[in-house]
Parts: C-alpha cells; structure tokens; sequence
C-alpha cells in the first residue's frame, strides 16, 4: 500500500504555529512518516513574509520543512498558476498561492489539506481540512 500524499497550504502551517490541533496532528503524522506532505515554494515564502515572522518562527518552520516535499516550480506550473490566476481575477481572495496550490494539485492529482477549505470552493474540488486527511489514513 503506498503512503498518502497531499498538497498543504501555509494556512496549516499557520495552524500548527497556533495551536490547531488538527494541523499539528497531520504535521506530526508527515514527522513520523505516515504521510507525505507536498508544500510549495510560495506557501514557504507566504509564511517568511508575514510581519510577525521572527527567528524563532524560522527555526521551528525550518524544522517542519525538513519533513516535506517542496514541490518545483517549473514551467507547466507557472503557466497553469498564470492561467488559474487569470481566470479568477476578479475573485480577491485567490492570490498567487492559491493559485500555484491548485496548479500543482491539478498536475500531480494529490488532494489538497487546508486549515480554510471554502477559500478552494469555486477552485478545486475536494479540499479537505487537516481532521479529514487524518482519518484518511485511519
């Protein structure tokens, strides 16, 4: 049986930061390898550019990342981001991440784990919260 794989956006990271079980619950599954964690470059870099983000936020995010997969952004990913931000542009809550999440769940059919599931709605069908990845693997 192979392992379960899913694309995460930085609202679990955020999550996990704050104390949502749920999101640490999966982020301790991906540390004891029970699951594979798909995470973009732009969700990292979303996380580094918040204004709270300090040292200690670096150290621990650099601890988490060591325990997932970055995803590469190549060209059929940029040009599906592009596409997917063209396409809902008058939608303010899709931003450059969100779009890049969907383009790589799109290309490697991974499903998609976020702490906000109706910000995917009109995106992505099937995203799913932390709680319900976890008892995917159950």
């Amino acid at each position: 049986m192979s392992k379960y794989t899913a694309v995460i956006d930085s609202s679990v990271l955020l999550g996990y930061k704050s104390g949502h079980t749920g999101c640490q619950n999966l982020l301790y599954k991906a540390i004891d390898g029970d699951i594979e964690i798909i995470i973009s470059p732009l969700s990292v870099s979303k996380i580094w550019s918040s204004q709270d983000f300090d040292r200690k936020s670096e150290i621990g995010y650099l601890g988490l990342l060591e325990f997932m997969t970055m995803f590469p952004i190549d060209i059929e990913t940029a040009t599906k981001t592009g596409h997917t931000l063209r396409e809902t542009s008058t939608d303010i809550n899709v931003d450059l991440e969100a779009a890049n999440i969907v383009s790589i769940c799109n290309i490697s059919g991974y499903p998609l784990v976020t702490n906000r599931p109706e910000l995917y709605d009109d995106l992505f069908d099937g995203a799913i919260n932390c709680e319900e990845a976890i008892n995917k693997l159950n």
